[in-house]
C-alpha cells in the first residue's frame, strides 16, 4: 500500500505530456495505436514520451527504493 501511494505521488510529478501517457499505456493498459488516437500524437511519439515517462519516474523512485528501482 505505501509503495503503491509513492508510485502514485512520484507519477503525480511526472510533467502532463509523460503523465498522460504513462497512465493510459500502463495503468489503463490501452494500446500503443489507441493512445495516439486519443492524444493525437503519432505511434513513434506514444513511444518516446512512454520510454521518457518510464525514465523520468525511475529517477523519481530511485531514492525512496534503493537499487530495486535501477
Amino acid at each position: 500500500r505505501d509503495t503503491k501511494n509513492l508510485v502514485r505521488r512520484c507519477i503525480d510529478q511526472l510533467p502532463e505530456s509523460y503523465r498522460i501517457v504513462l497512465l493510459l499505456r500502463d495503468i489503463e493498459e490501452r494500446s500503443t495505436e489507441e493512445t495516439a488516437d486519443l492524444l493525437q500524437l503519432s505511434v513513434p511519439n506514444v513511444k518516446t514520451r512512454l520510454h521518457r515517462a518510464r525514465l523520468a519516474l525511475r529517477e523519481l523512485l530511485a531514492p525512496h527504493l534503493g537499487d530495486a528501482a535501477s
